[in-house]
Protein backbone atom coordinates (compact mmCIF):
# COMPACT_ATOMS: atom_id res chain seq x y z
CA UNK A 1 0.00 0.00 0.00
CA UNK A 2 1.20 3.13 -0.99
CA UNK A 3 1.63 6.45 1.38
CA UNK A 4 0.42 9.53 -1.35
CA UNK A 5 -2.23 11.88 -0.52
CA UNK A 6 -3.76 13.45 -2.88
CA UNK A 7 -6.48 16.02 -3.61
CA UNK A 8 -8.87 16.16 -6.33
CA UNK A 9 -10.48 19.36 -7.47
CA UNK A 10 -13.86 19.46 -9.46
CA UNK A 11 -13.82 15.74 -8.46
CA UNK A 12 -17.55 16.23 -9.44
CA UNK A 13 -17.03 17.04 -12.94
CA UNK A 14 -17.17 15.47 -16.34
CA UNK A 15 -13.55 14.70 -16.32
CA UNK A 16 -13.18 14.59 -12.47
CA UNK A 17 -15.55 11.46 -11.77
CA UNK A 18 -13.19 10.05 -14.29
CA UNK A 19 -9.73 11.08 -12.27
CA UNK A 20 -11.61 10.36 -9.17
CA UNK A 21 -12.56 6.39 -10.11
CA UNK A 22 -9.12 5.86 -11.65
CA UNK A 23 -7.19 7.35 -8.51
CA UNK A 24 -9.26 5.65 -5.74
CA UNK A 25 -8.10 2.26 -7.11
CA UNK A 26 -4.80 2.99 -6.91
CA UNK A 27 -2.24 1.39 -4.57
CA UNK A 28 0.08 4.14 -4.44
CA UNK A 29 -2.75 6.12 -3.32
CA UNK A 30 -3.40 6.22 0.72
CA UNK A 31 -5.97 8.83 0.91
CA UNK A 32 -7.63 10.50 -2.03
CA UNK A 33 -9.62 14.09 -0.96
CA UNK A 34 -12.58 14.94 -3.77
CA UNK A 35 -12.80 18.33 -3.83
CA UNK A 36 -16.11 20.26 -5.11
CA UNK A 37 -18.38 23.09 -4.30
CA UNK A 38 -21.37 21.07 -4.25
CA UNK A 39 -20.03 18.97 -1.15
CA UNK A 40 -23.05 16.70 -0.94
CA UNK A 41 -22.55 14.97 -4.06
CA UNK A 42 -18.91 14.30 -3.33
CA UNK A 43 -19.99 12.84 -0.16
CA UNK A 44 -22.04 10.56 -1.72
CA UNK A 45 -19.44 10.03 -4.49
CA UNK A 46 -16.60 9.14 -2.00
CA UNK A 47 -18.19 6.79 -0.03
CA UNK A 48 -19.29 4.57 -3.32
CA UNK A 49 -15.42 4.48 -4.38
CA UNK A 50 -13.13 3.54 -1.45
CA UNK A 51 -12.72 3.79 2.32
CA UNK A 52 -9.50 6.05 1.77
CA UNK A 53 -11.90 8.51 -0.33
CA UNK A 54 -12.57 11.61 1.49
CA UNK A 55 -14.50 14.92 0.97
CA UNK A 56 -14.48 18.61 1.26
CA UNK A 57 -15.74 22.25 -0.10
CA UNK A 58 -14.33 24.75 -1.03
CA UNK A 59 -14.25 27.84 -3.91
CA UNK A 60 -11.04 26.76 -5.46
CA UNK A 61 -11.03 30.29 -7.17
CA UNK A 62 -10.55 31.75 -3.65
CA UNK A 63 -6.84 31.28 -2.97
CA UNK A 64 -7.62 30.78 0.99
CA UNK A 65 -10.19 28.16 0.70
CA UNK A 66 -7.67 25.96 -0.90
CA UNK A 67 -4.97 26.51 0.81
CA UNK A 68 -6.37 25.21 3.94
CA UNK A 69 -6.74 21.98 1.67
CA UNK A 70 -3.20 21.56 0.98
CA UNK A 71 -1.43 21.03 4.30
CA UNK A 72 -2.45 16.85 4.43
CA UNK A 73 -1.73 16.17 0.62
CA UNK A 74 1.52 15.74 -1.17
CA UNK A 75 0.15 16.79 -4.97
CA UNK A 76 -3.02 18.13 -6.71
CA UNK A 77 -4.87 17.13 -9.38
CA UNK A 78 -7.30 19.61 -10.97
CA UNK A 79 -10.11 18.98 -13.19
CA UNK A 80 -11.71 22.55 -12.53
CA UNK A 81 -12.82 24.64 -15.43
CA UNK A 82 -12.88 27.17 -17.01
CA UNK A 83 -9.27 27.97 -17.46
CA UNK A 84 -8.87 31.38 -17.45
CA UNK A 85 -11.35 31.83 -14.09
CA UNK A 86 -9.59 28.84 -12.06
CA UNK A 87 -6.25 27.50 -13.39
CA UNK A 88 -3.98 30.49 -13.11
CA UNK A 89 -5.34 30.55 -9.52
CA UNK A 90 -5.03 27.26 -9.01
CA UNK A 91 -1.27 26.91 -10.08
CA UNK A 92 -0.28 29.76 -8.20
CA UNK A 93 -2.14 28.30 -4.73
CA UNK A 94 -0.52 25.59 -5.04
CA UNK A 95 3.24 26.54 -6.15
CA UNK A 96 3.03 28.80 -2.95
CA UNK A 97 2.48 25.58 -0.41
CA UNK A 98 5.30 24.14 -2.37
CA UNK A 99 2.56 20.97 -3.87
CA UNK A 100 2.64 19.18 -7.22
CA UNK A 101 0.17 20.11 -9.59
CA UNK A 102 -1.58 18.87 -12.67
CA UNK A 103 -4.62 20.51 -14.10
CA UNK A 104 -6.48 19.93 -16.99
CA UNK A 105 -7.43 23.85 -17.54
CA UNK A 106 -10.40 24.30 -19.71
CA UNK A 107 -8.98 26.67 -22.48
CA UNK A 108 -5.52 28.92 -23.31
CA UNK A 109 -3.36 30.35 -20.41
CA UNK A 110 -1.78 33.27 -22.04
CA UNK A 111 2.05 33.36 -22.67
CA UNK A 112 2.68 35.79 -19.51
CA UNK A 113 0.53 33.72 -17.45
CA UNK A 114 2.36 30.54 -17.87
CA UNK A 115 5.67 32.51 -17.67
CA UNK A 116 4.60 33.57 -13.95
CA UNK A 117 3.16 30.11 -13.49
CA UNK A 118 6.27 28.66 -14.45
CA UNK A 119 8.55 31.02 -12.85
CA UNK A 120 6.19 30.60 -9.20
CA UNK A 121 6.90 26.18 -9.33
CA UNK A 122 10.86 26.94 -10.63
CA UNK A 123 10.93 28.90 -6.84
CA UNK A 124 9.08 26.23 -5.21
CA UNK A 125 11.25 23.43 -6.13
CA UNK A 126 8.42 21.13 -7.29
CA UNK A 127 6.62 20.33 -10.82
CA UNK A 128 3.64 21.22 -12.68
CA UNK A 129 1.49 20.06 -15.60
CA UNK A 130 -0.61 22.68 -16.86
CA UNK A 131 -2.80 21.86 -19.98
CA UNK A 132 -2.77 18.24 -18.78
CA UNK A 133 -4.89 15.34 -20.82
CA UNK A 134 -7.32 16.39 -23.27
CA UNK A 135 -8.80 19.60 -21.94
CA UNK A 136 -7.18 21.64 -22.92
CA UNK A 137 -4.12 19.50 -24.11
CA UNK A 138 -5.49 18.09 -26.98
CA UNK A 139 -8.32 20.67 -27.18
CA UNK A 140 -5.98 23.61 -27.35
CA UNK A 141 -3.81 22.14 -29.95
CA UNK A 142 -6.70 21.28 -32.54
CA UNK A 143 -8.71 24.25 -31.38
CA UNK A 144 -5.91 26.78 -31.65
CA UNK A 145 -5.03 25.71 -35.04
CA UNK A 146 -8.81 24.49 -36.90
CA UNK A 147 -10.54 27.24 -35.56
CA UNK A 148 -10.60 30.86 -35.90
CA UNK A 149 -8.58 32.89 -33.02
CA UNK A 150 -6.86 30.40 -31.09
CA UNK A 151 -4.62 32.56 -29.87
CA UNK A 152 -4.22 36.67 -30.72
CA UNK A 153 -2.77 37.02 -34.00
CA UNK A 154 -3.53 33.79 -35.03
CA UNK A 155 -5.69 32.28 -38.01
CA UNK A 156 -4.27 28.43 -38.14
CA UNK A 157 -2.19 26.60 -40.98
CA UNK A 158 -5.21 27.35 -43.36
CA UNK A 159 -3.44 26.61 -47.43
CA UNK A 160 -4.68 29.53 -49.72
CA UNK A 161 -7.66 28.54 -50.69
CA UNK A 162 -7.79 25.08 -48.86
CA UNK A 163 -10.21 24.03 -46.20
CA UNK A 164 -9.54 22.99 -42.90
CA UNK A 165 -11.98 21.23 -40.44
CA UNK A 166 -12.94 20.59 -36.73
CA UNK A 167 -14.90 17.54 -35.60
CA UNK A 168 -15.60 16.65 -31.94
CA UNK A 169 -17.86 14.56 -29.73
CA UNK A 170 -19.23 16.11 -27.10
CA UNK A 171 -19.55 13.31 -24.95
CA UNK A 172 -15.84 12.70 -24.83
CA UNK A 173 -14.34 16.42 -25.77
CA UNK A 174 -14.24 20.21 -24.84
CA UNK A 175 -14.47 21.67 -21.90
CA UNK A 176 -17.64 24.50 -21.20
CA UNK A 177 -14.96 27.03 -22.54
CA UNK A 178 -14.54 25.10 -25.64
CA UNK A 179 -18.22 24.93 -26.17
CA UNK A 180 -18.88 28.36 -25.66
CA UNK A 181 -16.24 29.28 -28.05
CA UNK A 182 -17.93 26.76 -30.73
CA UNK A 183 -21.16 27.54 -30.99
CA UNK A 184 -20.00 31.75 -30.86
CA UNK A 185 -18.13 30.90 -33.88
CA UNK A 186 -20.22 28.46 -36.15
CA UNK A 187 -22.74 30.07 -38.72
CA UNK A 188 -24.43 28.05 -41.82
CA UNK A 189 -24.54 24.47 -42.25
CA UNK A 190 -21.59 23.52 -44.57
CA UNK A 191 -20.62 20.14 -46.66
CA UNK A 192 -17.89 17.97 -45.22
CA UNK A 193 -14.50 18.33 -45.66
CA UNK A 194 -12.30 15.76 -47.70
CA UNK A 195 -11.88 13.00 -45.48
CA UNK A 196 -13.42 14.19 -42.50
CA UNK A 197 -15.65 11.69 -40.04
CA UNK A 198 -19.35 11.60 -41.03
CA UNK A 199 -21.44 14.54 -38.94
CA UNK A 200 -22.61 17.58 -39.24
CA UNK A 201 -20.66 20.49 -40.42
CA UNK A 202 -20.95 24.01 -39.79
CA UNK A 203 -18.99 26.80 -41.20
CA UNK A 204 -17.22 28.48 -38.47
CA UNK A 205 -14.92 30.81 -40.79
CA UNK A 206 -14.00 31.07 -44.44
CA UNK A 207 -12.37 27.94 -45.44
CA UNK A 208 -12.70 26.40 -42.00
CA UNK A 209 -15.45 24.17 -41.05
CA UNK A 210 -16.70 22.39 -37.78
CA UNK A 211 -18.47 19.24 -37.25
CA UNK A 212 -19.83 16.89 -34.64
CA UNK A 213 -21.58 13.69 -34.96
CA UNK A 214 -24.94 12.58 -37.10
CA UNK A 215 -28.11 11.82 -35.09
CA UNK A 216 -29.27 12.97 -31.71
CA UNK A 217 -25.80 15.35 -30.81
CA UNK A 218 -26.19 16.97 -34.62
CA UNK A 219 -29.86 18.03 -34.07
CA UNK A 220 -29.71 19.18 -30.29
CA UNK A 221 -26.71 21.25 -31.63
CA UNK A 222 -28.29 22.62 -34.47
CA UNK A 223 -31.47 23.17 -32.99
CA UNK A 224 -29.33 25.36 -29.99
CA UNK A 225 -27.50 27.13 -32.13
CA UNK A 226 -29.83 28.01 -34.59
CA UNK A 227 -32.62 28.96 -31.95
CA UNK A 228 -31.35 30.47 -28.79
CA UNK A 229 -27.86 31.15 -30.43
CA UNK A 230 -29.31 34.02 -32.90
CA UNK A 231 -30.52 35.99 -29.46
CA UNK A 232 -26.92 37.44 -29.27
CA UNK A 233 -24.52 37.12 -26.60
CA UNK A 234 -27.10 35.78 -23.86
CA UNK A 235 -28.43 33.23 -25.92
CA UNK A 236 -25.12 31.92 -27.29
CA UNK A 237 -23.84 31.55 -23.60
CA UNK A 238 -26.98 29.69 -22.96
CA UNK A 239 -26.31 27.67 -25.93
CA UNK A 240 -22.92 26.70 -24.57
CA UNK A 241 -24.41 25.98 -21.20
CA UNK A 242 -27.04 23.57 -22.46
CA UNK A 243 -24.75 21.62 -24.76
CA UNK A 244 -22.49 21.30 -21.87
CA UNK A 245 -25.20 20.22 -19.84
CA UNK A 246 -26.61 17.68 -21.98
CA UNK A 247 -23.05 16.56 -23.06
CA UNK A 248 -23.70 13.24 -20.88
CA UNK A 249 -26.83 12.19 -22.48
CA UNK A 250 -25.39 12.30 -26.12
CA UNK A 251 -24.52 8.80 -27.57
CA UNK A 252 -22.75 9.47 -31.04
CA UNK A 253 -22.39 6.05 -33.30
CA UNK A 254 -19.88 3.43 -32.64
CA UNK A 255 -16.56 4.17 -34.16
CA UNK A 256 -17.19 8.15 -34.51
CA UNK A 257 -13.72 9.53 -33.10
CA UNK A 258 -13.62 11.98 -30.04
CA UNK A 259 -12.07 14.12 -32.30
CA UNK A 260 -10.63 14.73 -35.33
CA UNK A 261 -9.05 17.71 -37.66
CA UNK A 262 -7.31 18.25 -40.78
CA UNK A 263 -5.89 20.74 -43.41
CA UNK A 264 -6.36 20.09 -47.03
CA UNK A 265 -4.66 22.21 -49.97
CA UNK A 266 -7.46 24.01 -52.66
CA UNK A 267 -5.88 21.62 -55.15
CA UNK A 268 -6.23 18.43 -53.96
CA UNK A 269 -3.47 16.28 -53.17
CA UNK A 270 -2.36 15.09 -49.58
CA UNK A 271 -3.55 16.90 -46.65
CA UNK A 272 -2.85 16.95 -42.90
CA UNK A 273 -5.20 14.89 -40.82
CA UNK A 274 -5.30 13.82 -37.26
CA UNK A 275 -7.95 12.30 -34.66
CA UNK A 276 -8.40 10.48 -30.89
CA UNK A 277 -10.57 7.68 -31.00
CA UNK A 278 -11.22 7.22 -26.93
CA UNK A 279 -14.14 4.87 -27.34
CA UNK A 280 -14.57 4.61 -23.32
CA UNK A 281 -14.70 8.68 -22.62
CA UNK A 282 -11.29 8.20 -20.24
CA UNK A 283 -8.70 9.51 -21.00
CA UNK A 284 -8.54 12.91 -20.44
CA UNK A 285 -9.41 11.64 -16.68
CA UNK A 286 -7.35 9.18 -16.89
CA UNK A 287 -4.36 11.01 -18.06
CA UNK A 288 -4.90 13.55 -14.83
CA UNK A 289 -4.59 11.16 -12.78
CA UNK A 290 -1.04 9.54 -14.09
CA UNK A 291 0.58 12.62 -14.11
CA UNK A 292 -0.32 13.85 -10.77
CA UNK A 293 1.15 10.08 -9.36
CA UNK A 294 3.94 11.13 -11.49
CA UNK A 295 4.24 14.02 -10.12
CA UNK A 296 3.61 13.11 -6.32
Amino acid sequence: MGDMRIALLGAMGFVGQVAARELSGRQEVRELLLVDYNVREAKKFAKSLAPKCRWAMADVGRARDLERLLGDVDAVASAVGPCREFEKTVLLTCAGSRRPAASIGDGVLSDADHREIHEAFRRAGVGAVSGCGLLPGWTDLLAAHFLPGGRPGESGPVPHGGERFLFCSPDRFGGYGFFRRAVREIGHPASAPPCAPAGKYFQAAKGTAFGIPEGRTAGIFKGIAGSIGVFGTVGKEMSAAFLFWLRRFMQPPKGTPAAAAGVFPAEGGHGHFAAISDPDGRAAGTLLAETVLLLG
